[in-house]
């Protein structure tokens, strides 16, 4: 069963097909909570967008879009996608803060986009 961790997540975050003003839809209905649920398959994935492990493909996908993601505070994508980066940015930060602040350095170094995002987070979109 391919699992894909969408969000920031990236963050949702997910299967960028360059050149397409929104992201591809193709992972909107991966099962979030089993992979945030689960620390082997979580840290598979922040393994992989961290840059300190191997990638799937739908891994290298998402890696592809998250730093478009995290600067446009995911102009790019659907509805599904921002609701899915908002339960995995927000599940880092309460439950996996050091994975959080490696995301952030990785993806927002100079702290540029981090204010945006934080409010990203906190908004409720049905």
């Amino acid at each position: 069963m391919r699992l894909t961790f969408v969000l920031l997540s990236s963050f949702v975050f997910s299967g960028l097909v360059l050149g397409m003003e929104n992201y591809t839809d193709a992972y909107d209905n991966v099962d979030l909570d089993a992979i945030l649920n689960s620390e082997r398959l979580l840290n598979q994935y922040m393994d992989c967008v961290l840059d300190r492990g191997s990638c799937t493909a739908d891994a290298r996908s998402l890696k592809r879009a998250l730093p478009e993601a995290v600067a446009t505070i995911c102009e790019k994508c659907n509805l599904k996608q921002r609701q899915a980066a908002r339960k995995i940015g927000n599940h880092l930060k309460e439950r996996r803060p050091e994975l959080w602040a490696e995301f952030l350095e990785k993806y927002d170094p100079n702290k540029e986009y981090i204010a945006n995002f934080e409010q990203f987070l906190t908004q409720v979109e049905e």
